[in-house]
């Protein structure tokens, strides 16, 4: 008889209750943050204190449970924080726009619980990282070659390392309690330092 494989990452990110998808998306915006509040800094783009608003009322809806949020009215507020790339010539505009897009995922998961969410939240959070690392890659490489060595960089193991250490966090508790919510939003903060590696000290 064949051993039962383990489940996928993903497939234990939709296996989730959904406050622990929120949870999840949420601190994967968190620690985006600093690529978007980089950016605006930058450019002069953007409305900083919205996004960190809005940052800050998941953690709320998250932290009390008596929270009355109207998401819908949160939602319509998104569209103005996204960068336009082709408005700007500077690479950082990709990840800004991922984080703003990391924003909406779980502003989206808070209206309406939706499995994929999380997993979205997390191919996305990769993804920034994995397109940040294809600049500095060495031209020569084929696409496998790539793969291979995107999947070796320091900043990709810290990417992987810290979705793995998100998921124990916010699994070790089958009820929302405010000490490891708290824990999961200090791990997400990361010390004021991105899934890129960058702060804004």
């Amino acid at each position: 008889m064949s051993e039962k494989k383990p489940p996928s990452f993903n497939e234990r990110l939709r296996r989730l209750q959904p406050w622990q998808q929120l949870a999840f998306a949420t601190a994967l915006a968190q620690r985006a943050a600093p690529n978007y509040l980089l950016f605006c800094e930058a450019t002069a783009f953007g409305d900083t204190q919205a996004y960190q608003k809005l940052l800050n009322l998941l953690w709320e809806s998250l932290l009390a449970k008596d929270a009355k949020i109207n998401w819908a009215v949160q939602q319509d507020k998104l569209p103005e924080l996204q960068p336009e790339p082709e408005d700007f010539e500077v690479y950082g505009v990709y990840p800004a726009l991922d984080a703003v897009m990391a924003l909406e995922v779980a502003v989206e998961q808070a209206l309406k619980q939706d499995e994929e969410n999380a997993v979205r939240a997390s191919k996305l959070s990769r993804s920034t990282v994995r397109q940040y690392l294809e600049m500095q890659a060495p031209d020569d490489l084929d696409e496998k070659e790539l793969g291979q060595w995107i999947r070796y960089q320091d900043l990709m193991a810290d990417e992987n390392a810290f979705q793995d250490e998100l998921l124990s966090q916010v699994t070790a508790q089958f009820q929302p309690h405010n000490p490891l919510l708290k824990g999961v939003r200090l791990l997400a903060g990361n010390e004021g330092v991105s899934n890129l590696g960058i702060s804004l000290d």
